[in-house]
């Protein structure tokens, strides 16, 4: 069965600005952060849109859900991580909220795809009933 490219998710297109926004806000943290918690927040941020591209290349549905809560757990590590980072003063607030928000709604649009959610408890609007897709 043909379907559109995981580039056309909804949640990948998501995920893939999140990663834009992780590397950008770890620009400006203390130079001996590089190798530490900047590092291990990009590795873990831009392991997301990768799982979701991993659970569109599956043709078992357990493997698909397999995928997408994988790519859950990673949000639960960033969101950890971005905790971590308000404590230690390394994001300030608006940037604390505002990529929490971020995370949450991913989180949500991924369990929307998991069929915990309802798509439009997940504010995703469907396009096929097992992928979400942008138009």
């Amino acid at each position: 069965m043909a379907h559109e490219p995981f580039e056309k998710l909804v949640v990948w297109q998501r995920s893939i600005e999140l990663v834009e926004t992780v590397y950008r806000l770890t620009r400006d943290f203390p130079a001996d952060e590089k190798s530490g918690l900047a590092a291990t927040l990009r590795r873990s941020v831009a392991g997301v849109p990768a799982k979701i591209a991993d659970a569109d290349g599956q043709d078992d549905p357990d493997k698909i859900r397999q995928s997408f809560a994988g790519a859950r757990g990673m949000i639960r590590e960033l969101q950890t991580y971005a905790v971590i980072c308000r404590r230690m003063r390394f994001l300030g607030h608006f940037n604390y909220i505002s990529l929490r928000r971020r995370l949450r709604k991913i989180d949500r649009m991924l369990m929307a795809e998991i069929g915990l959610l309802t798509p439009d408890q997940a504010e995703v609007r469907p396009i096929k009933p097992t992928l979400r897709r942008s138009a």
